[in-house]
């Protein structure tokens, strides 16, 4: 076993540990006897703290289906060593079943797309309550029909087992029908710094949010979550935050808030079902959500607040990725990075960077297969990690830039940058142009 593998092994220990802010002896019994049985040491058991959950639930993909459910059932057993699952440990089992032992087919054997984990960095109360959200990048008529029909019975089954289901539209509907001047007196009221026009303008995000728009502006540009940036109808379920690092003698402590991304194959009562029973199979506190239903009352808690507290702060601007080639009078291989006000920003690159990164984005926005194979070439991690190491290095500013880097997922590498934003530059002599920058998905190599 590899010593990336048992930091991970040595993460999920720790949270399973600290899920229910009391550390047993039984629990630290339990952490040596698999300390011992993986052959973790200190100084792993201590790097372990890190890295996210997240980084250590994929980095345990790599091992086999035997493996996992072995690493899974001995887990558990940490959950129950003090006879007690508390809903924050029950929600960790949640994210390994889903993301490391399910198998997911249809009838005639065909994988499903597969639940993942993603995180945000967020302050320390950000979105920490139980959520179950309906997340979608592109409108889905049939799937939003299904939820119109069936919202109140979702939202009775999951408070019923502690989560509050959130659909966009619906919570929308609130703000439309809520007293406009009163709104706009809260906003005032909760950002007082705000101008008159800046008010409107939040106001307005309000009334007109859809499930895309907050996929979007929301998640993925503002909290950088690394979802994918074509995801499909899913069920995003908050998990809990990750504490990096822990207990630290120096440098600053970073929140991250993790979800569980799970993509609805039939129906979506058939997967909160399958959720909550799941759930309800593990948890031994049984507890129940009330929430107030009066309408005409602005609600400023848990993800009203979280929501509400993103859309009133400043747009992030992230700048456009551009595969620029090799320049005809240097011949460097370069990437550039243009921001609204028009200005680029270039990095350098080798060759082999250069043709490696460009795979990666291409294969990541296009082809039958999603990103670009690990086994593709025995030296392709170094070339990864100099290319990373490049971005952050000279373009030490750049918003979100974890987006930008190709990211190891599973057995390939990929770009989770939002497709609308990359772009090959080509040049363009016959139509008096020197070059147009086209997008990525529309590129075709002459």
């Amino acid at each position: 076993m590899t010593r990336e593998l048992r930091i991970a092994i040595a993460r999920i220990i720790s949270d399973m540990i600290k899920a229910d802010n009391i550390i047993e002896e039984s629990e630290i019994k339990d952490m040596k006897r698999l300390m011992s049985g993986y052959a973790i040491t200190h100084q792993e058991m201590n790097d372990a703290r890190k890295i996210r959950f997240t980084d250590a639930v994929n980095t345990l993909k790599e091992l086999p289906m035997k493996d996992r459910k072995s690493f899974f059932n001995q887990i558990y057993t940490i959950a129950l060593s003090d006879n007690v699952c508390v809903p924050r440990e029950a929600l960790l089992l949640i994210a390994l079943q889903y993301c490391l032992i399910d198998e997911r087919k249809t009838g005639n054997g065909y994988h499903l797309p597969k639940p993942y984990l993603i995180s945000c960095p967020t302050g320390e109360a950000s979105f920490n309550d139980q959520y179950m959200v309906y997340l979608e990048s592109a409108y889905d008529e049939e799937r939003n029909m299904e939820l119109m029909k069936h919202f109140r019975l979702l939202v009775t089954i999951t408070r019923l087992c502690g989560f509050n289901f959130i659909y966009i539209p619906k919570m929308v509907e609130e703000f439309r029908g809520m007293n406009e001047q009163y709104v706009k007196d809260v906003i005032s009221y909760m950002a007082p710094n705000l101008e008159e026009s800046f008010i409107q303008q939040v106001y307005k995000r309000l009334c007109d949010l859809t499930t895309v728009d907050f996929f979007r502006n929301v998640l993925y540009e503002r909290l950088q979550v690394k979802a994918l940036h074509n995801t499909p109808p899913s069920l995003l379920i908050n998990i809990g935050t990750s504490v990096v690092p822990y207990c630290s003698a120096g440098g600053s402590v970073q929140y991250y808030t993790e979800f569980l991304c799970i993509p609805i194959s039939s129906s979506i009562l058939t997967l909160v079902d399958d959720i909550l029973e799941f759930y309800q199979s593990k948890v031994s506190i049984r507890q129940s959500i009330t929430i107030s239903d009066s309408k005409g009352q602005f609600k400023y808690f848990g993800f009203y607040k979280a929501l509400f507290d993103f859309l009133v702060a400043p747009p992030p601007i992230a700048p456009n990725l551009i595969f620029l080639g090799q320049d005809m009078k240097t011949g460097r291989y370069q990437v550039a990075f243009k921001f609204d006000e028009g200005n680029e920003k270039k990095i350098r690159l080798t060759p082999r960077e250069y043709e490696v990164f460009f795979h990666v984005a291409l294969r990541s926005y296009k082809g039958r297969t999603r990103g670009l194979s690990v086994s593709c070439d025995k030296h392709i991690k170094p070339t990864i990690a100099h290319i990373k190491g490049k971005i952050s290095d000279e373009i030490p500013d750049l918003t979100y830039s974890d987006q930008y880097k190709p990211e190891r997922d599973g057995n390939v590498y990929i770009l989770r940058l939002d497709k609308s934003k990359v772009f090959v530059r080509v040049r363009t002599y016959h139509c008096g142009c020197e070059y147009e920058d086209i997008p990525i998905v529309k590129y075709d190599k002459q």
